[in-house]
């Protein structure tokens, strides 16, 4: 008669086994680091096409900041030319605000004319990820 099941030098084998994977394979999965900066990355890069384009729509210059961990999209207070640039409120992006991901561009504020210009390029970098803005056209070269 042959008993069914595992010896006990199998079973402790496979908890060990399962230990080791769990010691190197857990941190990957708990580490939410570079998730957040590609999800910071990815909200910063539709801030901006999401500025272009307000732009281009409404005939109103456009102006995007951004520094340390945050941005802003502003818009003229009083008219489309004149007056200070004020934070455009409703707009579909409303979390503006990083936690441990740095934000920065060069040069920090930027702004879109009417025709979705900007008048100098522009590089942006949100933790280790990067785009840029062509100032001819607008566009946001994001990959």
């Amino acid at each position: 008669m042959r008993a069914e099941g595992f010896t006990l030098i199998e079973l402790v084998v496979i908890i060990l086994v399962l230990g080791i994977l769990a010691a190197v394979a857990a941190p990957k999965f708990f580490n939410l680091s570079g998730y957040q900066e590609r999800a910071a990355y990815d909200e910063v890069a539709g801030a901006v096409r999401y500025a272009q384009k307000l732009a281009v729509a409404s005939g109103c210059e456009v102006q995007v900041e951004l520094s340390g961990n945050s941005y802003a999209l502003q818009q003229h207070a009083t008219d489309c030319t004149t007056g200070s640039f004020v934070t455009i409120s409703g707009h579909p992006i409303t979390a503006n605000n990083f936690s441990g991901v740095t934000v920065s561009a060069s040069p920090s504020s930027f702004v879109f004319d009417a025709m979705g210009r900007t008048s100098n390029p522009v590089a942006v970098t949100v933790g280790g990820y990067s785009f840029n803005v062509i100032a001819e056209t607008g566009s946001v070269d994001a990959p």
